[in-house]
C-alpha cells in the first residue's frame, strides 16, 4: 500500500500567530521567492523558476510559497501554493512550472494541496473559504466541495487519509475538525476543539491514528479515525509551550513524528502518543519558521529560523548550518520522497 506523507505549512501559521503582515506575491517581480532546490542536504541551493508563456519564458520568483506537496505515486510532479496567485505544478521536478486555465485555482491563496495516492488526476486545493477538488488533472475544478459560509472563520487545514482516500479531513479557525467520508460531497464536524486548528496529520502506520494541532491549545488525537480525540497538553507540560502547535511531518513509515511548535522541535515514537523535546542551536522555537523530518531516515532533521537553514544527520544531538538563498522567511521545507538529498524550500515575504 503506498503511503505517503504531507507537506503543509499553513497561512494561520503568520496571520493568525500575528507575526506580521504577509507580502504579496508576483510571477514577474524579481525577487528571491518561488522554490529553490538543494542536492546535498541545504549546502548549496539553486533556483528553480521557470515558467514557460506563450510569450517566452517568466519566472515564479517572486511568488510567496504557502505549501508545497509531491504526488505519492510521481515524483517528477508538484504542487505549489502561493499566497495571491493560486496553484502552480511541474511535470519535471521543478525545472518548469505551469499555472490551472480554472479562475478559482489560479488566483488567491491556496493554503495545502492533497493529492489521492490511487488516482494521480483527483487532488484537492485549500482555501480560507473553500475546498477546491479536481478529478481531471486540474482541467476542471469542483469549486463547492466544501465552503466555509460564516465570514468570521477560515479554514485553516487539510489531510487525507492514504488507505482510504474518500476520507479527508478539514480544520477551521473556530477550532472545529470536520470529516468526509465520501470524497468531500458530504462533512461532518468530528470535534471541537475551540481554538484555531493549525495542522491535522494521519499517521502513516495506522491511518486511524489522527492529530491535529491548534494555535494555543495544543495537540488533540484520535486513534479511531476521529471520532474521539484526547487532549495532549497535560502530558507535554514540561514542553515549555509545546501548546502553541506550528506544525508536524513523519517518515514514510510513521515510525517517527516531528513537531514544531513555540518549544521548538519535538519528536513522538509512539504515534504521537508521548513526546520528547529535541535539543536546538537556535534558543527559541519561536523563531524557527519551518522544520521538516526525512521520510526516509528518522535521525535526519531540517529547520530554519531567520537566515539559517540546520541540518541533523544524528536526530538532533548535533547540527551544521548553512546560509538560507533567500532573504524571506522560510514556510516550505520539502524532503524529496525518492532522494533524501534533495530538498525542496519556499519562502514568504513579512512586513514588520
Amino acid at each position: 500500500m503506498t503511503k505517503f506523507r504531507s507537506t503543509f505549512v499553513a497561512l494561520t501559521l503568520f496571520l493568525l500567530a500575528g507575526a506580521g503582515c504577509l507580502g504579496g506575491d508576483s510571477t514577474t517581480t524579481a525577487a528571491s521567492g518561488g522554490i529553490w532546490v538543494s542536492d546535498n542536504q541545504g549546502a548549496s541551493w539553486t533556483p528553480k523558476n521557470a515558467l514557460p508563456l506563450s510569450s517566452g519564458t517568466g519566472s515564479i520568483n517572486g511568488l510567496d510559497v504557502l505549501a508545497l506537496e509531491q504526488d505519492p505515486s510521481d515524483d517528477t510532479v508538484l504542487y505549489l501554493g502561493s499566497k495571491t496567485s493560486g496553484l502552480f505544478y511541474t511535470y519535471d521536478q521543478g525545472e518548469s512550472w505551469m499555472r490551472p486555465e480554472a479562475q478559482l485555482a489560479a488566483s488567491g491563496s491556496v493554503l495545502a494541496i492533497e493529492v489521492d495516492p490511487r488516482n494521480v488526476c483527483t487532488y484537492y486545493l485549500l482555501k480560507a473559504d473553500r475546498l477546491l477538488k479536481t478529478t481531471t488533472c486540474g482541467r476542471e475544478f469542483d469549486t463547492d466541495t466544501y465552503v466555509e459560509t460564516r465570514t468570521d472563520e477560515a479554514l485553516t487545514a487539510l489531510a487525507l487519509d492514504w488507505y482510504n482516500p474518500e476520507t479527508l479531513y478539514l480544520g477551521n479557525t473556530e477550532g472545529d475538525v470536520l470529516r468526509s467520508l465520501d470524497g468531500g460531497a458530504t462533512w461532518t464536524a468530528v470535534a471541537r476543539h475551540r481554538n484555531a486548528v493549525v495542522d491535522i496529520l494521519v499517521s502513516n502506520s495506522d491511518s486511524r491514528i489522527v492529530i491535529a494541532g491548534t494555535l494555543s491549545g495544543g495537540v488533540f488525537r484520535s486513534v479511531d479515525g476521529g471520532a474521539v480525540w484526547v487532549s495532549l497538553k497535560d502530558s507535554m507540560s514540561e514542553l515549555k509551550n509545546s501548546h502553541k502547535v506550528l506544525g508536524f511531518s513523519q517518515t514514510d513509515d510513521g515510525a517517527r513524528v516531528l513537531m514544531h511548535s513555540g518549544y521548538g522541535l519535538a519528536i513522538s515514537d509512539d504515534q504521537a502518543a508521548s513526546w520528547q523535546g529535541i535539543s536546538l542551536v537556535s534558543a527559541s522555537g519561536d523563531g524557527i519558521s519551518a522544520a521538516e523530518i526525512s521520510p526516509q531516515n528518522k535521525e535526519l532533521f531540517y529547520y530554519a529560523s531567520g537566515a539559517t537553514f540546520y541540518t541533523s544527520t544524528s536526530g538532533g544531538d548535533a547540527w551544521s548550518t548553512a546560509t538560507l538563498p533567500t532573504t524571506r522567511a522560510a514556510s516550505v521545507i520539502h524532503v524529496d520522497e525518492s532522494n533524501p538529498e534533495r530538498i525542496y524550500l519556499g519562502g514568504v515575504t513579512i512586513d514588520d
